[in-house]
């Protein structure tokens, strides 16, 4: 893998909204001081903002700080600006924990940004599903906050004729309707791999579905989740693909928007938390990945944003279970998760593709 091209691909996406994630800001001072300090009653925190910031402060940091007494110093941004972040303080982290999907949780391990995770340390190991952590049963490197998905989304009121599968998306009655994302968001090079794949190509080749996107007819492309949200709730966009959670957030507020499972599967990704390497707060880390995945925490995260828990107590009612990424009876297990480590071994490429194919075209 041509890493240091991968890398500057990703400094220049640095201010790229990825799916679930909030804009980007400035670690505060507090924050940037904390490794200075090394005071044993803080721990600072990179994870997402907008919506899914809210939830984790609301279910996991204010509960945590008020049962320990540790103060949470939070950085908000998303899973590139953190990496970005770790690889710029790699001799001398601020951050204790960091939050990223993925793709960019891989990244951070083929980087040694990360430790790998002390399973010993975790209270809940034994009530934990196999999928709460990325990496290897050897050597695991995230815990997962919760899985989400790509699906399809559209407005009833407008498309007759509901897309059932990926392929759909290519029917008369979608042109000039339709919003698909780009390579920079965390569904955008799984989507085209699963075109590709559909289209014919071997593994770890997509100039068939290349070929296939460039036949649609788009309103626009989204780059992040926030920007998908804005196409259907302005109408802009009535059929498409979007995330499982801001689609049920929508539908919350009146908007006519269903979520479909495709044929093929949702899309899967996950969220992790990472213990980053040269951390002075072990002890702190580990107390606070203890309360992370709890099973009350994994409930609420559950309640609020629609992930998918890694805790096998939880206790879901039938609305929550419905809105789930693979549906009220099914299982992590029945996401299709695309090889993401197959995907960063071609990040660069695929980018450079989708740039002068579709977006050049």
């Amino acid at each position: 893998m041509k890493k240091i091209h991968v890398y500057l691909i990703l400094f220049t996406a640095v201010l790229i909204v990825l799916s679930g994630c909030g804009k980007p800001i400035q670690p505060n001072n507090e924050a940037s001081g904390a490794k200075t300090d090394v005071k044993n009653d803080e721990i600072s925190i990179a994870i997402f903002g907008g919506d899914w910031g809210g939830a984790i402060k609301k279910h996991i940091i204010q509960p945590f700080e008020q049962e320990t007494g540790i103060k949470v110093n939070i950085i908000e941004g998303n899973s590139t600006t953190t990496f970005s972040r770790l690889l710029q303080e790699k001799s001398s982290p601020t951050i204790d924990i960091a939050l990223m999907d993925s793709g960019i949780s891989e990244l951070s391990n083929d980087e040694s940004v990360v430790e790998t995770i002390d399973k010993s340390k975790l209270k809940e190991n034994n009530s934990l599903l196999p999928e709460a952590f990325n990496g290897s049963e050897e050597k695991a490197y995230g815990v997962a906050l919760g899985y989400w998905g790509l699906g399809i989304v559209y407005n009833k009121d407008v498309i007759k004729n509901p897309p059932q599968s990926w392929k759909d998306f290519w029917n008369d009655e979608y042109k000039g309707k339709l919003t698909v994302p780009t390579p920079a968001t965390t569904g955008g090079l799984p989507l085209l791999m699963k075109i590709s794949e559909i289209e014919g190509n071997a593994k770890g080749a997509v100039d068939k579905g290349l070929d296939k996107m460039k036949e649609l007819d788009v309103v626009a492309y989204f780059d992040g989740s926030g920007a998908a949200t804005n196409l259907y709730q302005s109408g802009e966009a009535s059929v498409g693909a979007h995330y499982g959670g801001p689609t049920y957030v929508m539908k919350e507020q009146g908007l006519p928007l269903e979520f479909v499972i495709p044929e093929e599967g949702v899309l899967g990704a996950g969220s992790f938390w990472h213990v980053v390497k040269g951390t002075e707060k072990v002890e702190q880390v580990y107390s606070f990945l203890n309360y992370a995945t709890s099973k009350s925490a994994q409930e609420g995260i559950a309640n609020d944003l629609y992930l998918a828990p890694i805790h096998k107590d939880v206790d879901l009612d039938e609305k929550i279970l419905e809105r789930m990424p693979f549906g009220k009876d099914g299982s992590i297990q029945d996401l299709n998760m695309p090889d993401y480590n197959l995907i960063n071994e071609h990040r660069e490429e695929w980018n450079n593709l989708w740039n002068r194919e579709i977006i050049g075209g």
